[in-house]
């Protein structure tokens, strides 16, 4: 089955560092007027210099999908924003075991935020974990960024002390926005929208300006600072696996996570998921509450 797309030369960029950074392979020898042609199981890319995509294959879907992902997602628009812009995100919020993570990524003009691009940043929920950590190691060569990663013990102990996860995310996103703006001289800081966060940090006034916004990961330093952050959050997970002496941890909060978390319990002792998970989740709660 064969699907045709049409797309800009940026977003043919971006494509080609999506395809790749998910394993497909780019052949040296290209058909007349085509700009790449990739190859994966069940699955050929050819992108045009046209701007046409030719999508071929059994399973293909899933670089449809792909293309389209890219095609939803316009160009944010500059207008207004001042470059050096600074980006922010968080991963692990979410899930039951391993730490909460917040990134933030500063691009000092249009030139790095093309590189954002180019690199395959993008929401980091659209995309596969061995994509993430290959996304992540190009961004490590392109702009300033900084990551703040809270283990679940230390997250367990600034979570007592205020009760809510929401302020603690807003207390972790205040130090590590001020510290990065300030060090990039950024005049721009965009954040994702969600709960009380933007009112908690537009109380301190400050030198940049704040655009808060959902879906903010449409905005390439909100990219980059998502995928730097799931790709410290996968790490932080392994490494509290191997802590905790066991091969893998499941991410989510899913039955599978919380049966594991039961058995783990049984198996070590119920005070391991002090050290291991997030203890305001309610099944743990409900695991520990013998202890508190």
């Amino acid at each position: 089955m064969n699907t045709v797309k049409t797309m800009t030369h940026e977003q043919l960029e971006r494509l080609r560092s999506a395809l790749t950074a998910g394993g497909a392979i780019e052949d040296t020898e290209l058909p007349a007027g085509a700009s790449f042609l990739t190859r994966s199981e069940g699955s050929v890319v050819t992108a045009y210099h046209s701007g046409k995509v030719l999508f071929q294959g059994q399973a293909s879907e899933k670089q449809v999908r792909l293309a389209e992902e890219i095609l939803a997602c316009d160009e944010p628009a500059s207008k207004g924003l001042e470059f050096p812009i600074v980006g922010g995100d968080e991963s692990g919020k979410g899930d039951l075991f391993g730490p909460l993570v917040v990134a933030a990524f500063a691009a000092c003009d249009e030139s790095e935020r093309r590189d954002i691009i180019q690199a395959g940043a993008r929401d980091c929920k659209l995309m596969t974990d061995a994509e993430v950590r290959t996304v992540a190691t190009r961004l490590n060569s392109i702009g300033v960024s900084s990551i703040r990663i809270l283990m679940p013990q230390e997250y367990n102990s600034r979570y007592a002390r205020v009760r809510n996860v929401n302020v603690l995310l807003n207390e972790v996103y205040a130090e590590l926005l001020l510290e990065l703006a300030t060090a990039s001289k950024a005049h721009t800081v965009i954040l994702d929208k969600y709960g009380g966060r933007a009112m908690a940090l537009w109380k301190a006034p400050q030198s940049f300006r704040f655009v808060v916004e959902t879906h903010a990961e449409r905005y390439p330093e909100v990219a980059a600072a998502s995928v730097l952050a799931r790709a410290a959050f996968l790490d932080g997970l392994e490494r509290t696996a191997r802590d905790s002496g066991v091969v893998r941890l499941p991410k989510g909060a899913s039955m599978e996570a919380q049966t594991f978390m039961r058995r783990l319990a049984s198996d070590k002792g119920k005070d391991v998921l002090r050290s291991v998970a997030k203890v305001n989740f309610a099944p743990v709660k409900s695991c520990l509450e013998s202890l508190f």
